[in-house]
């Protein structure tokens, strides 16, 4: 076992190395890889990120952006480079991401967590996290729930829905300490939400007992105190059929609907009315609090739609009038070269309502959703804002590194109507190269400008020339050693 492990410590630190030497210290050996093989087709916009692995999402509106947050996936990959299988017990922080359109999207960093150097030093881990805003004596609040493994849930808040994130009470907020927590078999899993009177409520738990998989009652929910961080009264039972895991909550046409994964207890043969395994079933209640009557199941194991099966966790959002569901899936593993498995990718695609307000069996794919508005050129643009990319890297700080000539990130669906003049990038003075702006494809697509990159200046402006350009698939394509910080077009 000491060679085994002394073997895989010398692999590691050998593929960290040579990365060193030939990219700089701001790629690793697992970036490196997701740049060369984590390449998506322009007619797939799921998943929504492919340069990290993510799971167990969850979304905030907020005015014109959606952000998704997620367990932080990449920091178990990093550990063991896809050798062992995902055992999430390294995961201390989260990502978060940003679109205006759901198909183009920003990497906003990771948030640092639990652990020494996370605000909630007191946890060991930070899974499943549930994000929520609050407006507190006249100014936004955001407030950050998360799963210290299967032990409790711990929230951290921020004035920015990216942070930086404080712990305000030092402690879980929900733990087994509490009687009517004692008992459940995972204590995680939050999932939030705050009603139109300004009342939050909060839902976790999962796990069953193996002697009662059918109904274990190990979901709980509570109303949540106005400062969002102590919880106001008893928290009170959910009675999930087979119930796995994986709350969620909302709102819709008045009723309150409790989602949830079902667990993977064999079933009794014939009856439909229950759900699958690794489903996500709904229940309904008139009160925040329940009871919660079983109405059926809606979003089919991942293994159903895209082959590669595990755990389903989802997140059911509404934007510009719109439902969506955010959910992750292990469909990209093997074309990273991963060997081993659980290393999962967040998707969204439309949800499906009926008339009556029920919910059909949904219809998921890798083609996503359509763009809700066209991209906006004419404002700054973090250099980590794609829809694709080949042998582009993400550095911690959110810049784009080529790592190869010929080297590009992609914005699908970008608003050039407006007849841009000039188009401006912001690098690094180390930079050295050529910046061509492409429509098309990036191989043999039409040149639409030359940036020259000198080193000298960290801002490079280029003349565009008059072209009738519309909505198109846009590409910077890099040559030499370029490190973006930022791009626009101006008018």
């Amino acid at each position: 076992m000491k060679n085994a492990s002394f073997s895989l410590f010398t692999w590691r630190l050998l593929l960290i190395m040579a990365s060193t030497l030939i990219f700089g210290s701001e790629v690793t050996p697992l970036e490196k890889q997701m740049a060369q093989k984590a390449i998506k087709p322009l007619s797939e916009n799921n998943p929504i990120i492919m340069h990290k692995f993510n799971a167990d999402p969850c979304v905030l509106v907020y005015g014109d952006t959606v952000y998704v947050y997620a367990t932080n996936d990449t920091q178990q990959a990093e550990f063991t480079m896809g050798k062992e299988n995902n055992g999430y017990n390294k995961i201390n922080s989260l990502n978060v991401y940003s679109s205006k359109d759901l198909v183009n999207w920003t990497d906003c960093g990771t948030i640092p967590v639990a652990g020494k150097k996370g605000p909630a030093s007191w946890a060991t881990n930070s899974w499943a996290p549930a994000i929520v805003c609050k407006k507190i004596k006249g100014k936004d609040k955001f407030f950050l729930y998360f799963a210290d493994s299967g032990n409790g849930i711990g929230v951290v808040c921020s004035d920015s829905p990216t942070g930086p994130f404080k712990d305000p009470i030092k402690k879980p907020l929900i733990s087994r300490k509490d009687p009517a927590c004692a008992d459940i078999v995972w204590l995680f899993d939050p999932a939030v939400i705050v009603d139109d009177d300004g009342t939050g409520y909060i839902y976790f738990g999962g796990g069953h007992h193996d002697d009662n998989p059918v109904n274990p009652k190990t979901a709980r929910c509570a109303k949540l105190s106005d400062d969002m961080i102590s919880l106001d009264g008893t928290p009170q039972v959910i009675d999930a059929p087979w119930l796995f895991e994986d709350s969620g909550i909302n709102k819709i046409n008045g009723k309150w609907v409790y989602t949830y994964c079902s667990n993977f207890a064999k079933r009794p043969e014939g009856d439909k009315t229950i759900p699958p395994t690794g489903t996500i079933s709904y229940m309904t209640s008139d009160s925040p609090l329940g009871p919660f009557k079983y109405q059926g199941y809606t979003l089919l194991n991942p293994q159903v739609y895209y082959g590669p099966g595990g755990n389903n966790h989802h997140w059911i959002f509404n934007f510009k009038n719109k439902w969506y569901i955010a959910y992750h899936a292990q469909t990209e593993e093997k074309k990273i070269g991963f060997e081993k498995t659980g290393y999962r990718h967040i998707f969204i695609n439309e949800f499906a309502i009926n008339k009556d307000g029920s919910f059909p069996i949904q219809k998921v794919t890798k083609a996503g959703v359509s763009p809700v508005v066209p991209f906006n050129v004419y404002e700054e643009i973090p250099a980590a804002t794609i829809h694709s990319f080949k042998n582009a890297a993400v550095t911690a700080d959110q810049r784009i590194i080529s790592t190869e000539n010929g080297s590009w990130i992609c914005i699908k669906g970008a608003d050039l109507s407006a007849s841009a003049k000039t188009a401006i990038f912001n690098t690094d003075k180390k930079s050295q190269g050529k910046i061509k702006l492409v429509v098309g494809n990036p191989e043999n697509g039409t040149v639409i400008c030359t940036a020259e990159i000198n080193g000298d200046s960290n801002k490079a402006t280029v003349t565009l020339p008059e072209k009738e350009l519309s909505k198109v698939d846009l590409f910077l394509v890099f040559e030499g050693s370029i490190k973006l910080r930022s791009w626009r077009l101006e008018k």
